[in-house]
């Protein structure tokens, strides 16, 4: 995410910016996911923000090896 601010403004300020674009950056994920996207991106006066869809990381399932025991013992 990008924010660009011109000049210099209060941490007040700075925290409702923030506070703003953080609830555009939800919105845009929502419908992304909703809309089934693969990527998105967004820019205004105030945000540029890029949506990459996650990679689900597949792991593979352990193969089940049946073990046997002889008369021996072993």
């Amino acid at each position: 995410m990008k924010i660009t601010v011109n000049g210099k403004i209060s941490e007040d300020a700075l925290k409702v910016i923030l506070d703003t674009q953080k609830k555009k950056t939800i919105i845009i994920d929502d419908y992304c996911k909703k809309e089934k996207l693969e990527s998105l991106f967004y820019k205004d006066s105030e945000l540029e923000y890029e949506y990459q869809k996650p990679e689900k990381q597949v792991t593979p399932k352990p193969k089940k090896v049946e073990t046997r025991k002889d008369d021996k013992g072993n």
